[in-house]
């Protein structure tokens, strides 16, 4: 699901930058391009002289980019989301499913899993699918969407925590 999270939030933002440039640029889209738009935001626009339909277009792909912004935000909260998930679920299990508890006291029988095979090939087979480029990637991807430092170093935090994880 990270994963998916991080392809639809790649495409997002190629939509989002190409959406700006075409708003920065308005005046170089064809005049159907330019129609189209501005028909988007008021129907009477192909009566319009050429300029105004140009303003019609432009507000329109700002609309757009608006748009694709919010979505681009709420990829980046949900990709937090599932990175916090994953280092609790992950944390738990390679920490406290290996019959000792914090300080190296036995757990009770209750917490001791009887899946202690499926806690092993867990540990083994995470460097496989948490590898540096995917983590890194993530890190990117929050750390270039927000300009809240505080969010991007919560996400940096739970990446390195994650890696940790996964090394030892």
């Amino acid at each position: 699901m990270l994963q998916l999270g991080l392809e639809g939030s790649s495409h997002h933002s190629d939509s989002y930058t190409q959406l700006i440039h075409k708003a920065l640029h308005v005046t170089q889209l064809s005049t159907e391009e330019q129609r189209e738009l501005a028909c988007d935001i008021a129907p009477h626009a192909e009566k319009c002289s050429a300029v105004q339909r140009a303003k019609y277009a432009e507000r329109r792909l700002e609309q757009m980019a608006d748009t694709k912004d919010k979505e681009l935000t709420l990829y980046t909260q949900l990709i937090e989301v599932l990175v916090y998930l994953l280092w609790r679920h992950t944390h738990y299990y390679v920490v406290y499913c290996k019959g000792e508890g914090p300080g190296g006291e036995p757990l009770p029988k209750k917490l001791y899993s009887s899946n202690q095979d499926n806690i092993k090939q867990l540990t083994r087979e995470l460097p496989l699918h948490l590898t540096d480029p995917f983590l890194k990637k993530i890190v990117d991807f929050c750390s270039n969407k927000n300009n809240s430092g505080v969010t991007s170093s919560f996400t940096s935090a739970l990446v390195r925590r994650i890696r940790k994880l996964v090394t030892s």
